[in-house]
């Protein structure tokens, strides 16, 4: 309860962006979210609500993540992966043949369920990764919709005048 409580501003600004550059994903996330507020948890957080619009947070210490593709979620739930720390490390989206850079401070969203991904090792530093994500069957559960793929052509009619 403690740490929601204390990564709780940090999840509202990830929640902002969300709602600016994927404002679909992040209605639906807020309507699983709402809808599991009667849902019986094992462990009430008494008081403290869930403060990320991703129904699922894995945080990830120092730890290579073997290249793989996400089983839980529907492809257009996109993931959202906050690297934090002191390290230098690569990520990898290898049917894409791509590597990023994956510094402390780097948010990446992606189609986990597609794309296969990965964080080999690294040289220097401690890896901090927050791995945000929405499962397919909380949404069935509710009946909660999935959003459509954002395109680019939808951000650029956001963000530059017409």
């Amino acid at each position: 309860k403690e740490w929601l409580r204390d990564i709780s501003y940090a999840e509202e600004f990830w929640n902002s962006i969300s709602g600016l550059v994927l404002p679909d994903l992040a209605r639906v996330g807020k309507d699983a979210i709402a809808a599991k507020e009667n849902w019986v948890v094992t462990q009430p957080l008494s008081g403290t609500q869930w403060p990320s619009i991703y129904v699922g947070l894995d945080v990830i210490v120092n730890q290579e993540t073997p290249p793989h593709q996400d089983k839980v979620s529907a492809p257009s739930l996109l993931d959202l992966l906050v690297s934090l720390g002191t390290h230098d490390a690569q990520f990898h989206i290898s049917n894409l043949g791509s590597i990023f850079g994956y510094q402390p401070g780097t948010m990446i969203y992606l189609a986990g369920k597609l794309l296969h991904h990965s964080v080999p090792k690294w040289e220097n530093g401690e890896r901090i990764a927050l791995a945000h994500y929405m499962k397919d069957a909380v949404h069935n559960k509710f009946g909660v919709g999935r959003p459509a793929f954002t395109q680019q052509k939808d951000l650029l009619g956001r963000f530059l005048p017409s």
